[in-house]
Order: C-alpha cells, then structure tokens, then sequence
C-alpha cells in the first residue's frame, strides 16, 4: 500500500467515513449489466445452491437446486441460468461496424459487449466452477445435458479468463469496483464484504457507519453476499429443508415435494434478496461517478476479444483447455502483466489522484522544468539529424526510477516521450535530466509545444510500453486456448469422476 492510500484508509477510519481514492471510475459500467449473485452449498466444492439473475433490480430471477448433489437438478439448474446468460450475450450481437485492420484489411465488431457483475471475487469463482462442470458436457449420448449447458461452460469460462486481465470490464466483482474508487477504514478482506464496504461508503438511512458495518457482521440481520452462505443459517434452516425435500421425493409424494420445494425457494429468497438490492444500490453509486477518459479506449479492446471468440464459437469452436501448457501460461502471464502496467498507466493518465498515489511510491515524479536545451540536435548512425532535446526537472518527489527509463507525460500530448538521462539528489530535491525521444513531428525543428519550456510544471511516469490497438487479438494474445480430445475429453460417466466435475482436480 502506498502512503498516500495508507493515509487515505487512515482519514476513513479517524473520520468514519469512506473517502475517495480516485476522481474517475476506471471500469465501463453499462448501461444494462447482467447482475448475477450465485451461492454454492457448502462442503460440495462448486456445487450450485442457488443464483439470482437479472438486468433490472426489480425483475430478478431466483434459481433454485432443491438438492444439489443431485446431477440432474444441477444441470437443469444449470440450463435455466445458461438461458438467461446465452440471451443476455446473443442480445449484443446484433450489430457490427466496420473498423480498419492493419493486419487483415477492412473487418468488423459488435458495437457492445455483455458485462457480467457478481457481488465479490468469490462469485467469479463460482462462475468459473460451474463453466468447469458445464463446458465438456455433451447434449447426446450417455447423460446428455440440455445444448446450452456446454455453451454456458465456455462462455462463462471465457469471461472469467477475460477478468484476470487488468482494465476489462465484461466480468467483474462489484466490491473490487467500490475499493477502487473507495478507501475504508477497514482490511482489504473485509472491503470484500459487499455489505461491509457499502456501510462505509453509503450507510442505511438513519444508521450511523460504525452500526452499518455492526449489521454487515451479523448475518441474522444482514445475510452474507456469498457464493457461501451463514453457516448458522445452514445449520439451522438451510439443511433441514433439504431433508424435508428429500424425505418428499423419496416417499413419491407429489404435492409434498411440491410444497418443501417453495418453502426451500423462499427461505433461500430471503437470504438473497438484501445482497439483490445491495448490488443494484451500488451500481447506482458507481454509475453516479464520471468514467475516466480512456476507459472508452479499454472498452474497443473488450469489443474486439468479444467479437473474436463470438466468430470462434459460431465456427464450431472447442471448449477451453483443463490447464495451461507451458507456452501458453508464460503467454497468459506476459499478456496480464502488460494489461496492469497499461492500466495503472492510463489510471495516472486520467486521474490526478491516482497519479499521486504512484508518486508517492517513487513510481513517477512531478516537478519544474530549471532547465532547458530546446534546440538539441544529434545524428544517428544512419547519418540523419534528429531533435533530442534535453530538460532538467527539479522534483521533490521520492524518485525510484533508474537511468534510462522510457518516461511518458500527462502533462503532455500522448506521443510525447522521453528518456532519463541522469538523476542527481540535491539537498530535498532532485535534478532529473531528461531528454525528449518522441512526439516532436518529423523535422528536426520541434512542432511547437512538442518541448516543456523553463517553468512547466510536469508530471512523468514510466512508459508501460503501449502498442497501438489491434482490431483483433493476434493468436498468441487469445484469452482462450482450445481442448484436445487427447487431454481434455471427460471421462464416459460423469457420476465416476466428480473430482473432476467439481473442479477438485485443479
């Protein structure tokens, strides 16, 4: 944590008040998310207990598995969730534009993506077990599923991969979106009780923080946002219920079963519920907070992964791999350390705050240009002269940046870029030489205003390394790679390998 968040989680807790970490929201948020709270049964790793679904808050869809470990109520379950799923994503893929391709010619994309929002990090995990359980199923032969199942499991697997990668926005926890703007006065664990963080951040009306945060912590009063439930709440209603359903069903009684069947629907409704109308207050007050600049330059990168797995899928695409090869993980890891070195990036870009936040870790540095060498020329080993050049900004910022990093400036146009020449400590300040590499035009006089000049105040941060945008993913940046039938296929009966089925095997 840096100092200036350490100070900001400082101030919430003196004042009992959340404070704000950044001026912009730095996530898309539509302008009709699916919203998605699942709960799983506890002691059956991945097994589905319950989800509530929907796109309006006062028109949800309550999802129930009477008895989870039973296979077919968890396909059937399954299959009514990948209907609202596979609508809600089909309802983006009516309309294409035609964008340019340096690589392929003319091409096109779907002019929206779908964004899934979950109340915490454990519900994407829920969702990435039960793209597990359902992607290798298959609609014939011996214990078929309904068609959507599978598809389900892939596209659900899709979207989780897509949300390890910084700056997307398809796939995301709504806690994580709160703590990203929000500082509290309390752990990061407990930020990602929804209930918790809403209380510092927007508590109930006529309640103070401190008895906000008091109820989060009581799931008599406030039921955990999942994907696990109380267990209080499991021993004492939950598991009892499942027992009257089972008794039911065994004996054959109809009306019976029938009638255990609502009374597990509403008692679980009950629990759901306040988290339903947590996740739809806070994405009222996220939505109520400006989007960052570049957020609109992330989101073409979501259009272009979306469309490029949509066209995958309609070609007949296979489900994901169990596991990474070697290649492939070394891939994904480069892929999402440049994804977070571009977002922190455009993050400090955007926001001055959070700029802040890296200055005061010695990651970037802010200062007044003492010096200045406007008319700098060299000559390349090719024999051509170039601009280069130089300024001394004088900074008092903690500077942890070595000689010769690639410096990129809000201050500035985005092509502006430059080079640490030198860093010299002066008493409390520091003379940084740095000379101007890019972003002056193609003569060897400088566009005007392409050069700080004496008394520019500046702010310089390292360069992540940016690449211009591809239309598409080239193949080796999929967030998806493909099964083979020789590693990946599932074993004939499923019943004989739910080690595998719930995702115990990873």
């Amino acid at each position: 944590m840096s100092r200036v968040s350490a100070m900001a989680h400082l101030e919430a807790m003196e004042q009992m008040r959340a404070v704000s970490l950044t001026v912009f929201r730095h996530r898309r948020l539509s302008a009709k998310p699916l919203v998605i709270v699942p709960l799983t049964m506890a002691g059956e790793a991945g097994a589905p207990l319950a989800a509530m679904a929907g796109t309006s808050r006062t028109a949800p869809k309550l999802l129930v598995v009477a008895q989870p470990r039973n296979r077919d109520q968890r396909f059937a379950f399954a299959a009514d969730l990948g209907r609202i799923v596979m609508n809600y994503i089909d309802s983006h893929r009516l309309h294409r534009r035609e964008v340019a391709s340096r690589v392929e010619g003319p091409t096109s994309r779907y002019t929206d993506a779908p964004q899934i929002l979950v109340p915490n990090p454990g519900g994407i995990k829920a969702l990435i077990d039960l793209g597990r359980m359902c992607r290798y199923r298959k609609a014939e032969g011996p214990y078929p599923v309904a068609p959507v199942v599978p598809q389900l499991g892939m596209w659900l697997t899709f979207l989780a991969e897509t949300a390890e990668q910084a700056g997307t926005s398809m796939l995301l926890p709504v806690t994580g979106m709160l703590a990203e703007h929000w500082a509290t006065g309390q752990s990061t664990m407990e930020d990602q009780n929804l209930a918790s963080i809403m209380g510092w951040i927007d508590p109930p009306e006529g309640l103070s923080v401190a008895q906000a945060i008091a109820d989060a912590e009581n799931p008599a009063v406030c039921p955990p946002a999942g994907p696990a439930t109380s267990p209080e709440f499991d021993k004492t209603y939950l598991a009892p219920a499942i027992r009257r359903f089972d008794d039911t069903y065994a004996r054959g009684d109809i009306a019976a079963t029938a009638a255990a069947e609502a009374d597990l629907r509403e008692l679980i409704g009950e629990q759901i519920k306040p988290t339903w109308r947590l996740m739809w207050a806070a994405v009222s007050l996220l939505r109520a907070v400006p989007e960052a600049p570049r957020t609109a330059a992330r989101f073409e990168r979501d259009l272009a992964s979306f469309t490029a797995y949509s066209d995958y899928q309609d070609g007949g695409g296979l489900p994901q791999r169990k596991h990474d090869g070697a290649i492939g993980a070394a891939r994904r890891l480069s892929r999402l350390e440049r994804a977070q070195a571009d977002f922190e990036a455009d993050m400090a870009f955007d926001d001055p705050l959070a700029l802040a936040d890296r200055r005061s870790m010695g990651e970037a540095f802010a200062g007044v240009v003492t010096g200045a060498e406007p008319d700098r020329v060299v000559t390349t080993a090719k024999n051509r002269r170039v601009p280069r050049p130089r300024i001394t900004v004088t900074t008092y910022d903690p500077v942890r940046l070595a000689p010769g990093v690639t410096l990129i400036s809000p201050s500035m146009p985005n092509s502006h870029k430059a080079l640490i020449i030198a860093s010299v400590p002066d008493g409390a300040s520091t003379q940084i030489l740095v000379e101007v590499t890019g972003g002056m035009g193609r003569g060897v006089v400088p566009l005007k205003g392409s050069v700080p000049v004496l008394g520019q105040h500046m702010d310089y941060l390292p360069d992540p390394g940016w690449r211009p945008t591809p239309v598409f993913p080239e193949p080796d940046s999929m967030p998806w790679t493909h099964s083979s039938p020789a590693d990946d296929d599932p074993d004939t009966n499923p019943e004989d390998n739910a080690a595998e089925e719930w995702g115990n095997a990873d």
